[in-house]
């Protein structure tokens, strides 16, 4: 993203979410999290596909409260939660030995009317 920057090429939502989705591929939750945090400074729109990203980052680098953190965040910021994202969270939270936060997650989901599929179910 920088390259690109300092080529004077802006880079958009997509471009971030390769750049985030990579990070979590590689177990980089922290420069995920900044990826994000430029994303805001930058007034670059962040989407569910930004936050799932962010979320399975911090959920393989056992960071469970983060990954809350970013579910209530896309709450405050009107950004639909999927499958994926609750997946991720609560993955999180089972790695982290929280089971009791894992299974208020699987409520909220259902809660919210949001499908639960086998990978809910084997976190």
């Amino acid at each position: 993203i920088k390259d690109m920057q300092d080529k004077g090429v802006n880079a958009d939502t997509i471009t971030y979410n390769a750049a985030t989705s990579a990070c979590e591929k590689a177990g980089q939750w922290q420069r995920a999290l900044n990826l994000m945090e430029d994303m805001r400074r930058k007034s670059v729109p962040a989407n569910t596909i930004t936050y799932n990203a962010a979320i399975s980052a911090c959920q393989k680098g056992g960071q469970w409260k983060r990954a809350v953190q970013l579910m209530e965040q896309m709450q405050g910021d009107r950004i639909l939660r999927d499958t994926i994202t609750y997946n991720a969270a609560i993955s999180a939270c089972e790695k982290c030995g929280q089971w009791q936060r894992a299974l208020q997650l699987l409520k909220s989901m259902q809660g919210e009317g949001i499908p639960a599929d086998t990978i809910t179910y084997s976190a």
